[in-house]
């Protein structure tokens, strides 16, 4: 992902000695960190003439809520610099503008977190450079006075927006990019993370993870994550901004995901037992608690919920109980138990972490055998589960009549999946489509009622023999009679033609229709025909064509 910020880095060359930087921070698995800065030198820097050695930084780190708090300071160890042509990090060259000074992307009370106990930071940055003189391409040099820290990107976490409903905190995640509704992911934090309306979403990537780019290329969706959203009132409040996202055409009321680890975990059971028909599927993550009876077991007794904890989690025995206790009245429900709770991928690269941080492996790297990962298996759910098939036929001319109703399979949690009728609304169908000259098989398009999945209808289009009709239609014209018969044996012909069992004199038949569409148009400016009686046998004989060479 390359950054474009022209409002922190001006676009003009500069000579000052004071060069400008910003803070890249990233969100990995395990929680944001400040990954590298990005100095904007005002031009072309050689990059040979730059060392590690030359740099030292410093960084003082204070609460969002609490500037007087320090959480740490001290120096961050810097692992390489290079130059770069683009305003971001993992882009080096030989030469560029920007100075890119690197941070480990695995560190801990090193500075490098924007989080501590439940808390996000702001970072206050010092550089000090100890180097010789910066070689410059176009042959000047300087040693730079100092640094001034213009800003902080982050580039999955800035596309998040914070907001209020009712006293209920939460931040957001819109995919600008969707023109129709999308599927929308609830994440609940843990315990200890809400003690800002920043840290729920920037202690792992549970409330994030799903925006990242890749994921929305394969997976278009919304995001939302309440603040301490623990009780029913908080879940009615939780509710209210989901319906507020449904009214204004973002979200898909068929496919809400609810989700969360720890404290977060009870809560998706939480709202699973406030709103048991709602979610289109469910992932409780290391759950703090679970139903409370088997009336709340039942009530979701056929809703996907798919569980997760690790052998060495504090909580295992308390969620092997619920599984035990609850699970034989759920007939979608799955308990997946993990050894540890391991990263291989980078940054940790096999480091293994707490026994109740199984969110780690699920929400980014664990792969289910037959499922895959987690956010495969849920954006595969939908409460919409079949949708009947369409098929309709109609004539040449002729515009087809399509079913006011369809039959859609819905899942209820309690019950199952049911079979209903759902009004439909068709797109306008352009008359081309059916006409002698059309594609002869076309779909349609239709809204359901009460979902965002389309229903096509598949129309097929018949070209009929039309040589009675036309026979009949000039044995009627007010003609001399040579003329009526001049057209009378193209006809005889092309059905002639056509009666031959024996060889093929299809093209023959097709020559004789051409002749007669002819013989019509230049029976018109004479005035023998109308225009209106020409178009009419055209429009037969053309569909007879169609019909000979389809």
């Amino acid at each position: 992902m390359l950054l474009n910020l022209p409002s922190v880095f001006a676009a003009e060359e500069t000579t000052e000695t004071i060069l400008p930087f910003i803070l890249k921070n990233e969100n990995f698995a395990f929680h944001e960190r400040t990954d590298a800065l990005v100095i904007d030198a005002g031009k072309e820097v050689d990059g040979s003439s730059l060392a590690i050695s030359d740099f030292d930084v410093h960084v003082i780190t204070t609460r969002k809520v609490d500037p007087n708090y320090v959480g740490y300071e001290g120096p961050r160890e810097v692992i390489d610099v290079y130059t770069s042509d683009v305003n971001d990090s993992g882009y080096p060259s030989d030469t560029g503008r920007y100075i890119i000074v690197d941070f480990p992307d695995v560190g801990w009370d090193d500075g490098g977190a924007t989080i501590e106990d439940g808390y996000t930071f702001d970072s206050e940055y010092t550089i000090t450079y100890k180097g010789d003189e910066m070689a410059f391409v176009n042959g000047s040099s300087m040693v730079p006075e100092g640094f001034t820290q213009n800003g902080v990107v982050s580039p999955v976490l800035d596309k998040y927006q914070y907001a209020n409903y009712d006293g209920l905190d939460y931040s957001y995640f819109y995919n600008e990019d969707a023109d129709e509704p999308l599927p929308l992911v609830v994440f609940f934090h843990g315990g200890g993370q809400g003690n800002d309306i920043y840290t729920p979403i920037r202690f792992s990537n549970g409330g994030t993870v799903w925006a990242n780019p890749e994921n929305q290329a394969e997976y278009p969706s919304h995001v939302l994550a309440p603040r301490n959203a623990t009780t029913p009132e908080n879940m009615h409040k939780v509710k209210g901004i989901i319906d507020d996202m449904i009214a204004e055409g973002k979200v898909d009321p068929n496919r809400v995901y609810i989700t969360g680890f720890s404290m977060g975990g009870g809560s998706t059971w939480t709202f699973l037992k406030t709103f048991p028909d709602f979610a289109a599927a469910a992932a409780p993550l290391c759950p703090a608690s679970g139903p409370d009876d088997v009336e709340d077991a039942r009530a979701v007794a056929y809703l996907p919920i798919w569980s997760f904890v690790d052998e060495g989690d504090f909580l295992y025995d308390a969620v092997v109980e619920i599984d035990r206790t609850y699970g034989p009245y759920m007939n979608d429900s799955l308990l997946t138990i993990l050894p540890e709770n391991r990263l291989d991928e980078p940054p940790y690269n096999g480091h293994v972490f707490d026994g109740h941080a199984v969110w780690l492996p699920v929400y980014n790297e664990y792969v289910h055998p037959e499922r895959g990962m987690l956010i495969d298996w849920l954006f595969s759910k939908s409460k919409i589960r079949y949708i009947s098939v369409v098929e309709v036929n109609t004539v040449s001319g002729v515009a087809p009549t399509l079913p006011e109703t369809v039959s859609v399979n819905v899942n209820y949690s309690s019950t199952g999946v049911v079979s209903e009728e759902r009004a439909v609304i068709w797109e306008e169908i352009d008359p081309l489509n059916y006409g002698y000259d059309g594609p002869g098989v076309f779909e349609v398009e239709g809204v359901i009622e009460g979902s965002v999945e389309k229903v096509i209808a598949t129309v097929t289009v018949e070209y009929r023999n039309r040589i009675a009709d036309l026979k009949e239609t000039v044995a009627g014209l007010d003609i001399v009679h040579g003329n009526k018969n001049a057209l009378m044996v193209k006809l005889n012909k092309a059905e002639d033609f056509l009666s031959d069992t024996r060889h093929d004199k299809s093209a023959q038949a097709v020559k004789q229709f051409n002749a007669f569409i002819l013989q019509v148009n230049n029976f018109v400016k004479p005035g023998k025909l109308t225009e209106e009686q020409a178009i009419e046998m055209i429009k037969a004989a053309e569909e007879s064509i169609r019909n000979i060479t389809d």
